[in-house]
């Protein structure tokens, strides 16, 4: 049976997305009723104003940055916003 780990660093297996699946099926599970109708496009996740902004890395680095945003449990898009916040 494979172990998984979500991006918040919790393990699940095979037996609970089968168990999961069974519920929602059933009905008792997740309703995504918390949720809003959806919207087309990447989330906002930074306010209204946000744009991207392009940086340019070697492997090494960006390497480097993915393994300390792995560590964290985040993005390497977050574990940025989370530096510049920090200047």
């Amino acid at each position: 049976m494979a172990e998984y780990t979500d991006v918040n660093g919790t393990p699940f297996t095979d037996d609970d997305i089968e168990r999961w699946g069974a519920d929602t099926e059933s009905g008792q599970g997740y309703t995504g009723k918390h949720l809003g109708p959806s919207q087309p496009g990447r989330p906002i996740s930074v306010g209204a104003q946000a744009r991207p902004f392009t940086l340019r890395l070697d492997a090494a680095r960006r390497a480097k940055l993915d393994e300390a945003a792995r560590g964290r449990h985040t993005t390497a898009s977050q574990l940025m916003r989370e530096l510049i916040d920090s200047l």
